[in-house]
């Protein structure tokens, strides 16, 4: 057995974390923290900023997408692997044939928020907070049986090279056009 598979096994006897995980897998959860960050922005007379990282985070998502259409890497419920998870009793059954497992997006879109905002703002506690979040998530794929440990890497490492070359963006263009 290969690392990721191990590391799924092994996650997936924690089972009093699944209602915690299921949670902040959710798109109610991402747009309920988006919410939040919304009215921060906000508050701070920065809205700006924040919908420049919101459409950071749709090109990053959209950029994800597409690499998972060219890596065309298995989920770890697809064929052999998904069986070896249903005979160790993880998972009740296959989910389907699309290979769409390299990046994780959801970790991708997590660490492209967090990477940004502390790039932006500087706000150590919020960012700390963000960083915590984001872990999490990606746990949370993995424990869920989205994606395999090293496509959650993948997409978080993916997630902060594009905040940093978002950041590179917002300093030379957006921040001049806003007057900071």
């Amino acid at each position: 057995m290969n690392a990721d598979i191990l590391f799924t096994i092994w996650l997936s006897e924690y089972k009093f974390f699944e209602p915690f995980f299921q949670i902040i897998s959710t798109r109610l959860f991402s747009f309920s923290l988006l919410f939040l960050f919304s009215i921060y922005f906000f508050i701070k007379k920065k809205f700006w900023i924040f919908v420049f990282i919101i459409l950071a985070i749709l090109v990053g998502d959209f950029l994800g997408a597409l690499l998972k259409e060219i890596l065309s890497e298995e989920r770890p419920c697809f064929g052999n692997n998904g069986k070896l998870l249903i005979s160790e009793g993880i998972l009740e059954s296959l989910c389907g044939e699309q290979k769409t497992g390299m990046p994780s997006n959801h970790a991708l879109n997590f660490f492209l928020f967090t990477s940004l905002f502390f790039l932006i703002e500087r706000n150590l506690l919020i960012t700390f907070f963000l960083i915590l979040i984001s872990i999490l998530v990606g746990l949370s794929r993995v424990f869920l049986i989205k994606h395999f440990l090293s496509q959650v890497i993948m997409g978080s490492a993916i997630g902060l090279i594009f905040g940093v070359l978002f950041y590179e963006i917002y300093k030379r263009i957006i921040k001049k056009w806003t007057f900071q």
